[in-house]
């Protein structure tokens, strides 16, 4: 398949998580309990799959290239929901379907976070989310 018949769908993440998706739909934003809502995150990140991966990458470029130069880092990193959504989403793509992660800080929102662990058992639970 040529580069420009794939398709992409952008994350992004700070205290929330916001699926953009292609670029072609509004994007959406998960907040609150949802972020701490393993089957909830995974089930949503499905259905934003089918709803905002529609179009391919030479589809939606300039406009796709456009959101995602104007992300800018903001606050703590849910890292853990954002992945759970991103994976969810990819589930929906061909085999071989690749979620690429970029971060700048520690997972410390939602499921994953690792700012209240405090005992190796509790890091190790975190370990397994990611794992």
């Amino acid at each position: 398949m040529g580069a420009d018949k794939r398709k992409i769908g952008v994350v992004t993440f700070n205290g929330d998580v916001t699926v953009l998706g292609d670029g072609s739909k509004d994007p959406s934003t998960i907040t609150g309990d949802k972020l701490n809502n393993y089957d909830w995150l995974l089930e949503n990140g499905q259905k934003e799959g089918k709803d905002k991966m529609q179009k391919t990458i030479g589809e939606t470029k300039p406009y796709l290239g456009e959101k995602v130069m104007s992300i800018e880092e903001t606050g703590p990193t849910a890292l853990g929901p954002a992945t759970l959504t991103a994976i969810g989403m990819a589930a929906e793509g061909l085999a071989g379907s690749t979620v690429v992660i970029c971060t700048d800080g520690l997972a410390n929102v939602g499921l994953g976070a690792y700012d209240e662990a405090k005992t190796p058992e509790e890091i190790a639970v975190i370990d397994a989310f990611y794992e």
